[in-house]
């Protein structure tokens, strides 16, 4: 129990170094904002920026450490209340919680609804508070009706989908995994092939035959020559 107190209480410190140097950096970047403006160097907003980004990092790797135990296991309770000032609380909060009383410990630990919630709470139960019985017994009735048939179909597709799994599991086998494997090793690395060597002895030769020769006869060309002439046509009615 001691160790595991004293874990919490280490990881609680680091967390909370990480959280107060985000906040000094948010604090830096507002005051640059709120005096320099539009005048101030772009290039020191971006490292504004990349300063705040890696505090946000370094605080979200400590969160996910194994080492760091996991805080919504663990519950925030008031043990005891008390209206007045408390110095170290008015310190601790920078004035914004005096003291640790009625007013503030509903709000702060959430151990009431908020008040938008608790007026819808209000009007659900007057509005509940008009039905009749015997329409809200019927309006139960349907609705846990409704609710056994989703159930019922569920269930009957749990019921199939896991007789289809078991029989999916129960066919037998229809092949080998080493054979498998050996065919692929075959097939990539030639595993398992023998390679054929030739007996010695003179290899035959092929006797090359030179080509058949084609005699080619000489055609006569025939010239053929054409005497045009132009005869002068004398027109019979010509003067």
């Amino acid at each position: 129990m001691q160790r595991e107190e004293r874990a919490m209480d280490a990881a609680l410190d680091a967390i909370l170094q990480r959280v107060v140097d985000i906040k000094g950096s948010l604090q830096e970047l507002v005051v640059k904002v709120e005096r320099e403006g539009e005048q101030a160097d772009w290039p020191s907003y971006l490292n504004s920026f990349s300063v705040i980004s890696a505090q946000i990092y370094t605080l979200m790797k400590l969160l996910k450490n194994e080492k760091t135990p996991i805080l919504r296991n663990y519950l925030t309770l008031p043990l005891q209340l008390n209206a007045d000032p408390d110095e170290k609380l008015l310190v601790a909060t920078e004035g914004r919680v005096p003291s640790f009383s009625h007013d503030f410990v509903p709000n702060m630990l959430r151990t009431k609804p908020e008040p938008d919630v608790e007026q819808r709470h209000l009007a659900l139960e007057a509005k509940m508070a008009q039905v009749n019985a015997d329409t809200a017994q019927k309006q139960i009735n349907v609705h846990n009706k409704v609710v056994k048939h989703v159930m019922d179909l569920v269930n009957t597709a749990r019921e199939e989908w896991e007789t289809e799994t078991a029989s999916r599991t129960n066919q037998p086998q229809t092949c080998s995994i080493n054979e498998t494997q050996a065919l692929i090793a075959a097939l990539g690395t030639g595993k398992g092939f023998k390679i054929r060597t030739q007996p010695p002895g003179p290899s035959p030769t092929m006797t090359q035959q030179p080509p058949p020769q084609i005699n080619t006869a000489n055609k006569a060309v025939s010239a053929v020559k054409t005497n045009i002439k132009a005869a002068t046509a004398i027109h019979p009615y010509s003067r």
